[in-house]
């Protein structure tokens, strides 16, 4: 049993990154997230189906990685980049269905996008291990982990309503089910609002304390 173990792992030693298991999720999310893109103006069903997927294989890759000790950082891009983009497409497919909601939707999309990259940079700057580590009580509360999934998958859900209440047969339940999650949408962009204002003052604070360091004197000064 040792040996059989050993072995196992020499073979994932072996396995190029792109290949890890986790890995293969991810590159399922996408696919899935396109097939529903592609019928989202034909077939509800289709599109509602694969996008939870996509979103709920978005649990199932850490899991896999954890599981399998196939943690990455190309995984874990992969996976961030994915959330990001699956959403701000699904926004676009909405913004073609209510016209009147463009303003609403690109704001959500630069809101996200914004809020995690300032957040993602700041983390960096402070060393921090994870961008999940943070000392604001409330994103601190909203990174926990059973809290983290509840928002995010309310909102995918709230999205993913907001989608098929345009469609005359999954208009009653998917309207309930908008009304529903609507507050915990609200709340993610809470979050999002305070996670960009404290990123933004990380990275200020940073930029001003690199300015009060002298700078190296010129390898080549200038004779006059």
């Amino acid at each position: 049993q040792v040996a059989h173990s050993k072995l196992d792992e020499r073979r994932l030693m072996r396995l190029p990154v792109w290949a890890f298991f986790p890995n293969l999720i991810g590159y399922a999310r996408v696919a899935l997230a396109f097939l529903g893109y592609h019928f989202a103006l034909i077939d509800w069903r289709t599109t509602v189906g694969a996008y939870l997927l996509s979103q709920g294989l978005d649990a199932a890759d850490g899991i896999a990685a954890r599981m399998l000790g196939q943690s990455s950082d190309f995984g874990a891009v992969l996976d961030m980049v994915t959330d990001r983009a699956s959403t701000a497409c699904l926004c676009i497919v909405l913004g073609h269905m209510y016209p009147e909601l463009i303003l609403t939707l690109t704001g959500l999309i630069m809101l996200d996008s914004f809020s995690h990259w300032f957040h993602m940079h700041a983390s960096l700057k402070l060393g921090l291990g994870s961008h999940k580590e943070c000392t604001n009580p409330l994103l601190r509360f909203y990174y926990r982990r059973p809290v983290l999934f509840l928002v995010c998958s309310g909102t995918e859900l709230w999205y993913i309503a907001l989608y098929a209440k345009k469609f005359a047969d999954a208009a009653p339940a998917a309207s309930a089910i908008y009304t529903i999650t609507m507050p915990v949408m609200l709340f993610k962009q809470l979050c999002n609002v305070v996670q960009l204002g404290v990123a933004m003052a990380t990275i200020l604070e940073y930029d001003e304390q690199q300015r009060r360091i002298p700078s190296p004197p010129s390898a080549n000064p200038k004779f006059k």
